[in-house]
């Protein structure tokens, strides 16, 4: 609260103006302050429960969108078994040693025989020995990789360190690796791709220069050819640049580790199915939960909560809970009944709308009917769509709790501007009470002076009588 003292104190009648004026003053300020006050703590009450329920409708929302995709019950299992190695002894371990296989959602269930008959490889060359103080003269290398090519210069009594530096300095970035190696036979100038591939092969030639730089290009020789990998799936070839095979089994990705022959299964995965499922459940439930916590009222202590009564949260209970059973009663279309699927509404004798998934029904649906389970909850006629679109009515751009939250905010900033436009009544208040009491502060020390003039005339009046 403002303090309005000023440095007058009321020399003529004696009275504490800035005092009277503070109290004056706060005595105006009381009841609008108070109703200020009020509205706004009940708009952070309602703000508060209705934050809570939007964040449990937005984390519905988001089980939902994860529902609603096709690939949503599609989880995959996946397991190798060696059946033979090109070379060396089988392994007795559980771990493949041909490949290790993953496959993603809505991967083709079966069985899979992988025959890999060849890795990619990278290309390298390497050159034949050289004294450590051989120079070169200058000249121009062409050093290509694929079909990327790019000249090297090369300096007058240039090392092969030099070399090499002037290689990686100006391929480097196209995936050539030059290095020097040493042996017993003197320093090698050694060249390779950083990917694999045929499309990566490297080449280099002389563009220009002395016999002894022609000598160090034409005595590079293939360590490790540019090669595809080479992958037999149940009898038909596919090739790829790298150890990695991605599009021969929709979904299922192969990393190669050597040359033999695996069997790679694929099953559906009940329980990774069921996580999408039961996160929705959990979800939805927390949904109910959080409108029930904001509008519950407490009859013992007569407290209500933040939302008690709020007919906007009694709407959304409800249409959660009607379009809940609609969609339940509809699931006959895909020939299944809730109790089968093991997705229900909660019964005695708790019937409060939230649901609850028996693990073990819905594994036994997915065994039995997976397309039809999956057709019940996911794409764009399915369950989880046509939930969703409720749910969008009150969490989306333009939703209902999207749109009242934004109201209770403009709300505590019109208080926060009334607050203001408070202080400024008041200040001029205070100072009108200023004026007025300095004004009769005035006044009594002119009557106060009259009075004091007056008595000393009547004193002399009388001492000249006697």
């Amino acid at each position: 609260m403002a303090d309005y003292s000023f440095g007058y104190g009321g020399i003529g009648s004696g009275l504490d103006i800035s005092g009277i004026v503070n109290q004056l003053v706060a005595a105006d300020r009381a009841p609008q302050n108070a109703r200020l006050n009020t509205l706004e703590s009940q708009t952070k009450f309602k703000l508060s429960g209705l934050g809570t329920v939007k964040s449990a409708f937005d984390a519905l929302k988001t089980a939902l969108d994860g529902l609603q995709k096709v690939d949503a019950l599609g989880a995959r299992t996946v397991s190798s078994t060696t059946l033979s190695v090109a070379s060396g002894t089988m392994p007795t371990g559980a771990t493949d040693a041909v490949l290790t296989p993953t496959a993603g959602r809505n991967t083709p269930v079966g069985s899979y025989q992988v025959e890999v008959q060849s890795l990619a490889t990278a290309h390298k060359l390497l050159g034949a020995g050289t004294d450590v103080g051989t120079k070169f003269a200058a000249g121009t290398l062409r050093v290509s990789i694929g079909e990327t090519s790019v000249d090297v210069a090369v300096k007058a009594d240039a090392t092969l360190a030099d070399i090499r530096s002037a290689i990686n300095d100006a391929a480097g970035k196209n995936g050539v690796q030059a290095a020097v190696l040493t042996s017993d036979a003197g320093h090698h100038l050694s060249l390779g791709s950083a990917k694999t591939g045929a499309a990566n092969a490297i080449s280099i030639q002389m563009l220009d220069g002395g016999s002894d730089l022609q000598a160090l290009v034409g005595g590079l020789a293939e360590q490790s050819p540019a090669a595809d990998a080479r992958v037999s799936i149940d009898g038909l070839v596919t090739t790829s640049a790298s150890n990695t095979i991605t599009d021969a089994v929709p979904g299922m990705s192969l990393v190669l580790k050597q040359a033999g022959t695996s069997r790679v299964e694929v099953n559906t995965d009940p329980a990774g199915s069921r996580a999408a499922v039961d996160g929705f459940v959990k979800a939805y439930n927390a949904a109910l939960k959080a409108i029930g916590t904001a509008t519950t009222y407490n009859a013992e202590t007569k407290t209500p909560s933040s939302l008690t009564g709020d007919a906007q949260m009694r709407g959304a209970a409800s249409q959660l809970r009607n379009v809940m059973n609609d969609l339940l009663g509809g699931l006959a279309q895909q020939g299944l009944d809730a109790k089968t699927l093991g997705l229900q509404t909660q019964g005695f004798p708790n019937p409060d709308g939230t649901l609850v998934l028996d693990a073990t029904k819905f594994n036994e649906a997915m065994a039995a009917n997976s397309s039809a389970v999956i057709a019940a909850f996911t794409g764009e006629n399915g369950l989880a769509a046509k939930l969703n679109a409720a749910v969008k009515g009150y969490v989306g751009t333009d939703g209902a709790f999207t749109l009242r939250t934004k109201g209770l905010n403009d709300q505590l900033k019109d208080v926060t501007r009334q607050r203001e436009a408070l202080d400024v009544r008041m200040d001029a208040a205070a100072k009108r009470y200023r004026t007025q009491f300095v004004a009769l502060d005035s006044l009594m020390a002119q009557m106060t002076s009259t009075s004091t003039a007056l008595a000393q005339q009547l004193a002399n009046l009388s001492a000249q009588t006697k």
